[in-house]
């Protein structure tokens, strides 16, 4: 964009986050970085905050000098060492206040980050999925309570874009990481014993962080759901094979899809918001092996 935006990115001091902040500062935008741990890896020209994103009180002063918001701020999976019911109400209170804070202020627009364990196959335990591949449409159906927290905010964001007109995007995503690292040649170089977890879908940081860019720039009105997840997968057998194998009673895929492409669409973020994942997990593999740098950032 020509003129910048003033852009928080709750959480920008996690693995994503520090992506984000980068990204944005690249293209020319305003961040500020909103977290409760200041960023290992400081992202220079991203303004690190301290606060408590459970309390308006505290955030709302700060997100009155911005146009728009990343919400990556919440607990980012079912590990953490606090009880169940903690965690859903950190997250979901996190995610209201935010949500809320940012309709009520008119900001241009918030991304809020979500995950595919909604689906019930991500994650433990885990379920078949409904239908292979699967777009945005496929039911959710959370196992844990970290899934039931992403299922409750992403309903509080699309009543909350209902109501108040609020530009919302809605981003389900994998494993992420931002370091591609030589033993996962395993995953390639030895036969599968179990079905990869998450069916093998993944995603790089740095290709997440393209898409909150790209989503806060075009603003686009209304509340959308957007699959993140890289085009091909971390594994060493066609899918078809994998699924057949260790999964018999789960859909496959279609006789005639390619052996390695992820079953999770993602058209519709490659349609509106112009996203193309450029991290493969199989040409790194090549790259081990031909003994050349790998695409690390």
């Amino acid at each position: 964009m020509s003129n910048g935006l003033r852009v928080a990115v709750t959480g920008g001091s996690g693995q994503i986050g520090t992506s984000v902040c980068r990204e944005l500062i690249a293209r020319g935008h305003q961040v500020l970085n909103l977290d409760r741990r200041g960023p290992r890896h400081p992202v220079e020209g991203a303004r690190f905050v301290y606060v408590d994103l459970r309390q308006r009180e505290l955030i709302q002063p700060i997100l009155e000098t911005v146009d728009a918001v990343c919400h990556l701020g919440e607990i980012p999976n079912p590990g953490a060492p606090i009880s169940q019911d903690e965690l859903f109400y950190t997250n979901t209170r996190i995610g209201s206040v935010v949500l809320q804070t940012v309709a009520d202020l008119k900001l241009r627009h918030v991304v809020y980050t979500s995950s595919c364990q909604v689906y019930g196959t991500w994650g433990w335990p885990n379920l078949a999925p409904k239908f292979l591949p699967m777009d945005e449409t496929h039911p959710t159906q959370p196992q844990n309570h970290y899934a039931l927290s992403k299922v409750a905010n992403e309903m509080y964001a699309q009543w909350v874009s209902a109501q108040f007109g609020l530009s919302v995007s809605i981003f389900r995503l994998p494993m992420v990481f931002r370091r591609f690292h030589e033993s996962w040649a395993m995953h390639i170089d030895r036969p599968a014993t179990e079905m990869p977890n998450e069916l093998g879908t993944y995603l790089h940081a740095t290709d997440a962080a393209t898409a909150y860019a790209q989503a806060i720039e075009r603003a686009l009105p209304g509340c959308e759901t957007y699959h993140l997840v890289a085009d091909d997968l971390l594994i060493n057998e066609p899918l078809s094979d994998l699924l057949r194998r260790f999964r018999p009673d789960w859909p496959t895929v279609p006789t005639d899809w390619p052996a390695f492409r992820s079953p999770v669409l993602t058209t519709k973020a490659k349609e509106k918001l112009d996203w193309v994942p450029k991290f493969d997990f199989r040409e790194e593999f090549r790259k081990i092996l031909a003994k050349e740098p790998l695409s690390n950032p």
